[in-house]
């Protein structure tokens, strides 16, 4: 199997970073993509979540937490320098969403154990360890492509998370504190991409944003992103 890697591991923003899922989820592809991705301390609303019911709104702005919205459902997510996200994109007509979401478990799973640990899958399309959720996903399909995309937590600001967010579901713990050291998100990649070869046998084509793909997500996050008609859905 063949997959397109796009990796950066720089923390950036996340208005950009989510035009640019938008953008993969919307263009023809022939292989599958998996992008590795870091945002600048954010709270990423799920495409129909309410800023009044999910938000601490107060704490974000004087903790300078940017609010965003993701193009996909789910629920409302805080991601920092410490929090790994992972998209997977398929073409269409090669699996269902569903089969999407279980390769994209099976490689964090492995990737998890493969560190040690544990994980269940519980079917709202999270991972947990010891009831503690480490990771959570979303998915969209459009004409050309099956997306989805996980949260991982590695060394996330577990304080800022939960003073932003108004509902948690489960408690949440980080890769790194369940091995009781330090990781970062770099090494998790490192895990992640070593999964990809042995397990998966992939071929792995490591490579950047085209030209044409940043044009197209510059103009998503000036048009739609970066606006609190979206963010706000005013």
């Amino acid at each position: 199997m063949r997959f397109r890697v796009i990796g950066n591991l720089t923390p950036s923003n996340p208005y950009e970073n989510l035009a640019v899922e938008e953008v993969l989820n919307n263009i023809p592809i022939s292989a599958p993509v998996i992008r590795f991705w870091v945002n600048r301390p954010s709270v990423i609303l799920g495409r129909f979540d309410k800023v009044e019911d999910e938000v601490n709104l107060e704490y974000c702005i004087d903790n300078d937490i940017t609010i965003a919205r993701r193009h996909t459902g789910g629920g409302t997510v805080y991601h920092d320098e410490g929090n790994l996200n992972i998209s997977l994109t398929i073409p269409r007509d090669a699996v269902e969403l569903s089969a999407c979401y279980k390769i994209l478990t099976t490689i964090l799973k492995l990737s998890l154990r493969s560190l040690g640990l544990t994980s269940i899958y519980v079917d709202v399309n999270a991972l947990l360890i010891d009831s503690k959720k480490i990771s959570g996903m979303a998915g969209s399909l459009t004409k050309y492509s099956l997306h989805c995309h996980s949260t991982l937590l590695v060394n996330s600001d577990l304080v800022r998370l939960k003073h932003s967010l108004k509902r948690l579901k489960n408690e949440v713990t980080n890769i790194s504190d369940e091995l009781k050291g330090e990781l970062k998100v770099g090494d998790v990649y490192n895990v992640i991409i070593d999964i990809l070869r042995t397990y998966f046998k992939a071929d792995l084509i490591l490579d950047s944003l085209k030209t044409h793909e940043i044009s197209m997500a510059k103009d998503l996050y000036l048009s739609k992103y970066c606006r609190d008609e979206w963010v706000f859905k005013l």
